[in-house]
């Protein structure tokens, strides 16, 4: 008997993409059909797989034949009866008997249908309901749910949620739900329960298009995949919302939250323009605004994101969000505010950079980054009462047209409201931080304008620029000053080149993500070649051991350690630097560690101890070389010492305490404990270490109230959980 051989299509990569997909999502699609309660819902949930090409759904047919699963079963059993196709009826007969042949079977049975029925009415066409969009716009996401009633006398409500993602992906999260009006209500419900603060507003079905429309074109811009579960339902999301001619009225409304404060909507604003939610920042603009004057919304969207496609803006930072003092009467304040903002992007120069009207001057610009530096202002009024930015001013390029004295005289005044607030930090410290933060930032733009009307700066001017950098703690600032120190005063190349290699280093440590990795990896290289040329020109012990530190730091061992030993060769006989000196001994130590060469390392603790008793961990690392040499009681000696020099280091209170219940002194490690709560009451670990040391001496009682304060105050800790279990006698201590 000849058997009959399976023909074999050839799919196009489009077409084997629709498979994949369907593959992907079946199993959904099969709960679907075990919840359908008649034939027009299961055509509703296999209209997925029937607008597709014939050679896609035999193809997909064909895949689940070999799926051996109850839901690939439910599949084909349904297409089986209800696809249109004979090729695609016949195709699913074949995958049934396939898959009975390894006894899988369907859970789903066909919609039976009484004789009576088709006395009944013909079930209505679903009609739109009614629709519900969070106001969360500013942030970048919308949930957007869409209702439409069906059914026999409209009873059943057919739902579409979607998160819309308007900053990456289009279509983040999709999926489709049916059931009656309590049913759907309830889950309503739930969503609005959802957060603290979660707002669903009304929506018409024009809105819900439009935002939807929007999300696409994201996608598009983005070209990023679709979502699949959305994918698959496509056909009746474009039967239901995307080709409907008459959606009905569309207000406009742009589901932004309507109290954000003053400098938040600044913010908002920033953020979305440096992420490229262009529809965002225009909708955050005032009416009157008059960078909508000149263009429509959709032409401003798609301008600044062909700015954005060439420029590739990335990784914003605020450096000081500021509303100013403005000189009005109290009732106008009310309704009108005037925000000052500094922050930073990382962007390539572009020559679209002219077309984009708002886009400030940088005042600053590292080289190594393309990070710009911009303080711009805004001016904010009411609408409908909700804040919206009336205008935008570059303050970093009106700075640059003020006179040399006048820049001069704004930046002595600025040191000296920094030096009066210093002597009154004390009083309010939370204030002292935020004006110190804005005023130093400020002051810096201040240097770059008279750096720039300057026509030959001195180095003092140079000097002065980059110690007010050096006070906010930004190495991608400071770069810059020591970048152009270095091109313009070749009498102190050396000092110079030593600021600049170290603080390349300590940039290229700044630098976080995998993204930047190989930023990361070209700064510490150029870092040491900038330190090693440093000692071609001063061949000291200083600027051997910052090379040693930067191979250190770079897990180069061997090399550091030849590095200090250099640098230790050169120094002085008689050293009068003993924070050199130390520092030395301290890396050759450190070195022996890591090689775990823990004989080796002591004597160089010891002589770091010697010449300077306070040197920042020297007492824990002497203590724990000595642990690891089993030298128990010279490490409890040295512990005890860094504790007089350093009270609250949680690594000599772990140590100690270890050190006190492997002896069983459980009294002792209490006792440790509760002087250092005593010090620092608000330390997590240390409750969750006298917890661990009462549930091991038996007592349960303080052992939870310990356990219990440890898990107010850090609730995230992975430690609190094993010390519970420890509690419950389920786990050895800590």
């Amino acid at each position: 008997m000849s058997t009959k051989k399976e023909t074999s299509t050839q799919l196009s990569p489009e077409e084997n993409t629709q498979v994949a997909d369907l593959l992907a999502g079946y199993p959904q699609l099969a709960q679907q059909l075990l919840e359908t309660p008649d034939q027009e819902h299961v055509e509703i949930v296999l209209a997925a797989i029937f607008q597709t090409p014939l050679p896609v759904q035999i193809a997909f047919i064909k895949a689940l034949g070999r799926e051996n699963r109850n839901a690939a079963a439910d599949i084909v059993s349904a297409l089986h009866i209800f696809s249109p196709e004979k090729e695609v009826r016949k195709e699913a007969r074949r995958a049934i008997i396939r898959l009975e042949s390894s006894k899988t079977y369907p859970k789903w049975k066909a919609p039976a249908i009484p004789g009576a029925l088709a006395q009944l009415p013909t079930p209505n066409a679903p009609r739109f309901w009614k629709g519900y969009a969070s106001a969360t716009r500013e942030e970048g996401e919308i949930i957007l749910i869409l209702c439409w009633e069906q059914g026999l006398d409209y009873k059943e409500v057919h739902m579409l949620s979607f998160v819309l993602d308007f900053w990456e992906t289009g279509i983040k999260d999709f999926y489709t739900q049916s059931g009656t009006r309590r049913r759907i209500e309830e889950h309503i419900g739930e969503l609005r329960g959802q957060g603290s603060v979660l707002q669903l507003s009304s929506c018409t079905l024009a809105e819900g298009k439009r935002l939807l429309q929007e999300a696409l074109g994201v996608n598009e811009w983005r070209k990023a995949p679709l979502n699949t579960d959305f994918r698959l339902q496509l056909p009746n999301v474009k039967r239901l919302v995307l080709d409907v001619n008459e959606a009905g009225f569309d207000s406009g409304q742009t589901f932004i939250a309507p109290d954000m404060e003053a400098q938040e909507l600044v913010v908002n604003f920033i953020g979305g323009w440096s992420f490229g939610d262009y529809a965002l920042a225009y909708d955050l603009l005032s009416i009157d605004n008059p960078l909508r004057q000149t263009q429509s919304r959709d032409e401003w969207i798609d301008q600044h994101r062909a700015w954005y496609d060439e420029a590739q803006p990335t990784r914003m930072k605020l450096g000081f969000v500021h509303e100013q003092e403005a000189d009005m009467q109290p009732d106008a304040m009310a309704n009108e505010r005037l925000t000052e903002v500094g922050w930073s992007l990382e962007l390539s120069d572009t020559q679209l950079g002219g077309t984009i009207d708002e886009m400030p001057m940088g005042t600053a610009v590292n080289k190594e980054s393309g990070r710009h530096w911009f303080w711009t202002n805004y001016a904010l009024v009411k609408e409908d009462g909700a804040w919206r930015i009336q205008e935008i001013v570059d303050e970093g390029a009106a700075l640059q047209g003020l006179p040399v004295e006048a820049l001069q005289e704004r930046i002595k005044n600025y040191e000296s409201a920094i030096d009066s607030r210093l002597e009154r930090r004390e009083e309010d410290p939370e204030s002292f931080q935020e004006e110190v933060a804005w005023r130093l930032t400020q002051l810096l733009h201040f240097d770059d304008a008279l750096l720039a009307q300057i026509a030959d700066p001195d180095y003092q001017t140079y000097q002065e620029a980059y110690e007010h950098a050096l006070l906010t703690g930004d190495p991608e600032r400071m770069v810059i000053y020591l970048e152009r120190m270095n091109q313009r005063f070749p009498e102190h190349k050396a000092d110079t080149l030593r600021r600049l290699g170290s603080t390349l280093a300590e940039m290229a440590y700044h630098s976080e993500g995998e993204e930047i990795k190989e930023r990361r990896q070209h700064l510490l290289a150029r870092a040491e070649e900038i330190l090693r040329e440093v000692v071609t020109i001063e061949d000291n012990a200083m600027n051997r051991a910052l090379v040693a530190e930067l191979l250190m730091s770079s897990d180069r061992d061997d090399e550091a350690r030849d590095e200090f030993q250099k640098a230790a060769a050169l120094l002085p006989r008689e050293s009068a630097n003993v924070n050199l000196h130390a520092s030395i001994e301290a890396g050759l130590g450190n070195v022996a560690m890591r090689a775990k060469r823990y004989k080796e390392a002591i004597p160089h603790y010891e002589k770091v101890a010697e010449l300077d008793p306070t040197y920042a961990g020297v007492w824990f690392s002497l203590g724990f070389a000595n642990r690891l040499i089993d030298n128990k009681a010279d490490a409890e000696t040295y512990y005890i010492q860094g504790l007089a020099m350093e009270p609250i280091d949680p690594r000599i209170y772990s140590e100690l305490t270890a050190i006190y219940v492997q002896r069983k002194e459980y009294s002792r490690a209490q006792s440790l404990l509760e002087d250092g709560l005593k010090r620092s009451p608000e330390t997590a670990y240390l409750h969750m270490l006298i917890a661990s040391v009462y549930a091991e001496s038996g007592d349960k009682r303080q052992a939870k109230r310990h356990i219990e304060e440890a898990e107010r105050l850090d609730p995230e800790s992975d430690i609190i959980s094993v010390v519970h279990k420890q509690i419950e006698g389920k786990q050895q201590q800590v």
